[in-house]
């Protein structure tokens, strides 16, 4: 019994050691792969998905029922990091909620003194099996090591609890022959003398080690993924299965084979090691000669006397095409395969360098598609991508210049060796292209292009300054209609200064109430009695004095400020109307209602709430929108259905200038057109007879008509005889403050009372 429980220890450790080399193997792998940078969130890294693929291919192997990965939190508690599914039935599928991959971060349960043994830097294994509700299994784990040595991770390896029962079965089965023999053996030498019967027992043991040797190392070399190859002298000793299958060759094909045949030329040669263990890269030659990148790692032993070196080969080809897929997605924009933002810096960068070492110019190019808002909000995203990447495949094909994407709408072109003149023609090829229609899905899309361009090294000598003002004399250029090309000229920057000065200014003035507003009243034509006014928004610059509204309106809608802005614009003449109904009950004020405020999916709601918590009837309320708010039917239509709900009035500001159509005119639910005040200016020339036919259509239609611009009583009259409603102008007053408004009505009241008493 003695002998047979020495058996099993020691079968358990020809176990162990096997079970050692394949951890090492993994844990190895793994470190090699980066396994230190996977913690609770590791699902979204790259190396998570090879790492899982590594841990799947080994669990597809023998006796190993999983494969996993630990590392601990900051509480001490043991997670999963990598831990792929397994088919612990063994019915060749994924079928059970257990046997499912375990996400990164997941709590480990179970609890080994060897997973503390592992994480000490030591290779650990269970003394015996244990059964869990996977089934019975023996684990093992091994350190998987930082690159400086320290253990931060643990690969664990659940072993089939019944291979490893049956090789100690076999062992004790082993034992019990050998006891047999041995019994049998000592029975017939008890004749024969004493050194005869020491000398069959020496040779029996010898024996016995060699054969357990022999088959230790053919089941692990069975066992293993990669390929094993045995070597002496320059020549296939032997060879695994694996080894077959990665060269290409049959296992008597490989014998006796020179192993420089399997080399390719340039290579690290495999016969000539100078330490005992190492770990490199070379390439490989199959039977049919086809090279593949290999990773070997290879060791020496004492082998019957002579050294052989034992090599494991690994495939690497799929590990290169992966870092290969991931430089590329590093470097290049998803959409339109051309270099991206960082890819084009480095360009730029190294342009520069080579032009500064030759003395020759370079252009940067910054390029905006503009319209794609447009289409991307009529006709999808979609559609909005198969136009850039139309556009991204007729540029790549330019000579002479290196496009890239920078960012959404956003292009950059990098011209090196270039003059001020071919940038130019680069500058017009580029316009050319975007200029065509582009054809989606049978519909002809047209979009236009802004370009800015930057000359090295006469507008700055660095990539980041470059690509800086070439964006800013595209900046300058997107203010043309059409497409067009600008180089930078340094007043563009004093511009681009002034406007963010402007735009700093701005922000600062609505939290310091530098706003004011100013009232214009709205006169009813056929008795003249003031009917409403309109709030005009007016800036008290504390440096600048009175800053005109055309100058900083625009910077406003650019920047996004309008939407504050014009909250408060409302809130205030709210406010401030509400306080004039008791004397003036029959006011209402009208506020110009901004595209970007128009658009706001939010404006319905927020102009509720302003009203309630203002107090102010809404019928008191005038909102004016341009015709050009309205040019998308169909969303106007449901914007302004909204707004007439709350039971505000609508007017058509600046009517005659814009682009609506007049079939369209009689469904917008509006309550008044506003004539434009060039009509009014030029009522003895020929746009007399617009005027007129303004009016009518109005009354067709049936809403009033308010004239704009009134400064003589010759113009007052002249729209009254065409019975125009309202008209408000500086004949009848100018903007006023609130105090000089409310000053205003109270004269226009006395007045009115007066002529009442006569």
């Amino acid at each position: 019994m003695i002998y047979i429980h020495y058996a099993e220890k020691q079968e358990h450790r020809e176990y162990e050691e096997a079970a050692k080399q394949i951890a090492g193997m993994i844990a190895g792998d793994l470190a090699a792969m980066g396994h230190e940078r996977l913690d609770e969130r590791a699902e979204h890294l790259p190396a998570y998905h090879m790492v899982m693929a590594v841990l799947e291919r080994w669990q597809h192997y023998g006796r190993v029922l999983s494969v996993y990965t630990l590392k601990k939190n900051e509480r001490g508690e043991l997670y999963f990091v990598a831990a792929p599914a397994t088919d612990y039935n063994w019915n060749g599928r994924i079928d059970g909620e257990k046997e499912q991959a375990v996400p990164p971060g997941a709590v480990y349960r179970r609890h080994f003194p060897e997973i503390e043994e592992a994480f000490h830097g030591r290779f650990a294994m269970e003394q015996h099996p244990t059964t869990d509700e996977w089934g019975r299994s023996i684990s093992a784990f091994m350190p998987i090591r930082q690159p400086d040595g320290t253990v931060d991770a643990v690969v664990g390896i659940d072993f089939d609890a019944k291979t490893y029962e049956k090789h100690l079965q076999q062992g004790r089965k082993q034992a019990m022959w050998t006891m047999m023999a041995m019994f049998l053996a000592t029975a017939v030498a008890y004749l024969l003398a004493l050194h005869q019967q020491m000398e069959r027992k020496a040779l029996a043991v010898y024996q016995k080690t060699l054969a357990s040797n022999e088959h230790r190392l053919r089941r692990l070399a069975e066992m293993t993924m990669e390929g094993l190859i045995v070597y002496a002298h320059g020549k296939v000793v032997e060879v695994n299965e694996a080894a077959c299958r990665l060269l290409g060759y049959s296992e008597s094909e490989l014998i006796h084979l020179p192993i420089g045949e399997l080399v390719v030329d340039g290579s690290m040669k495999l016969n000539h090691p100078h330490e005992e263990s190492e770990r490199f890269e070379i390439e490989l030659r199959r039977k049919d000669g086809t090279a593949f990148p290999a990773e070997i790692v290879r060791r020496r032993y004492d082998y019957e006397g002579e050294k052989v070196t034992v090599a494991a080969v690994r495939d690497l080809t799929e590990q290169k095409q992966n870092e290969e897929r991931m430089r590329y997605i590093a470097n290049h924009d998803e959409l339109t395969g051309l270099p991206n933002k960082e890819a084009m810096y480095k360009a730029v960068e190294r342009c520069l360098v080579e032009a500064k070492q030759h003395r020759y110019e370079a252009a940067v190019i910054f390029l905006e598609v503009s319209g794609m808002k447009t289409i991307n909000d009529f006709y999808g995203y979609a559609v909005g991508d198969e136009v850039l990447l139309h556009l991204a495949q007729e540029w790549k094909e330019k000579q002479g210049m290196t496009v890239g994407r920078w960012s959404g709408n956003e292009f950059i072109a990098l011209v090196p060796n270039s003059t001020h003149q071919k940038a130019e023609e680069m500058a017009k090829q580029l316009i050319e292209a975007a200029d065509e229609p582009i054809v989606v899905n049978g519909m002809e899309l047209y979009v236009t292009v802004n370009i800015g361009i930057s000359v090295y090294p006469k507008d700055g000598e660095d990539a980041k300054t470059l690509i800086r003002k070439a964006d800013i004399a595209r900046y300058e250029a997107r203010k043309k209609a059409a497409s067009d090309f600008l180089f930078f000229t340094e007043p563009m920057a004093i511009r681009l200064n002034e406007k963010m000065a402007m735009e700093r200014d701005l922000r600062r003035a609505l939290e310091n109430e530098e706003f004011e507003l100013y009232y214009q009243p709205q006169i009813r034509l056929h008795d003249r009695q003031v009917i409403g006014m309109e709030a005009l928004i007016r800036w008290r610059h504390p440096e600048k004095g009175m800053v005109s509204p055309s100058l900083f309106i625009p910077v406003a809608e650019q920047t996004g400020m309008i939407i504050p802005i014009n909250e408060w614009v409302i809130r205030t003449a709210c406010e401030q109307t509400k306080q004039l109904l008791d004397r003036f009950p029959d006011l209402s004020v009208s506020i110009n209602l901004s595209p970007y405020e128009f658009e706001s999916r939010r404006f319905v709601d927020k102009l509720a709430r302003l009203l309630a918590d203002a107090g102010l009837p809404p019928h008191h309320l005038d909102l004016e929108i341009t015709e050009r708010m309205t040019m998308d039917t169909e969303r106007a239509l449901d914007i302004l259905s909204k707004l007439k709900g709350l039971g505000v009035t609508i007017s058509m500001d600046d009517f005659g200038t814009g682009y609506s159509s007049l079939s369209y005119l009689t469904d917008l639910p509006i309550d008044r057109l506003k004539i434009d005040r060039s009509f009014v200016q030029h009522i003895q020339g020929k746009k007399d007879v617009i005027l007129p036919a303004i009016i009518r259509l109005g009354h067709n239609i049936g809403v009033k008509v308010l004239a704009e611009g009134v400064e003589t009583e010759t113009e007052a009259a002249y729209l009254q005889g065409k019975r125009c409603d309202e008209a408000q102008g500086y004949y009848f007053s100018p903007p006023l403050p609130y105090d000089e408004l409310v000053r205003f009505l109270n004269g226009q009241r006395v007045r009115r009372q007066a002529q009442e008493l006569t």
